[in-house]
C-alpha cells in the first residue's frame, strides 16, 4: 500500500509540473481564435493545445490533422 500511495504522488507531482509548464508558455489571443475556428474546438482546448505545442500555431493545427 505504501508504494501505491507513493505512485499516486509521484503522478500528482509530475501532472503538478507539468501543469507549471504549460502555463508559463505564451499563447497569443489571435491564434487561440484562430485555431479554435479552424478545428472547430471551444477556446479551452485552443489555448491548451498551443501551450502543448510551445505556443506553434503551425504544430498545433497539425496536431488536429
Amino acid at each position: 500500500m505504501a508504494a501505491l500511495a507513493a505512485s499516486q504522488k509521484a503522478d500528482k507531482e509530475a501532472q503538478r509540473q507539468r501543469e507549471r509548464e504549460l502555463a508559463s508558455v505564451k499563447v497569443a489571443p489571435a491564434d487561440i481564435d484562430l485555431l479554435a475556428a479552424e478545428a472547430e474546438v471551444d477556446k479551452k482546448a485552443a489555448e491548451r493545445r498551443l501551450r502543448e505545442c510551445g505556443g506553434s500555431l503551425v504544430e498545433a493545427l497539425k496536431s488536429y490533422l
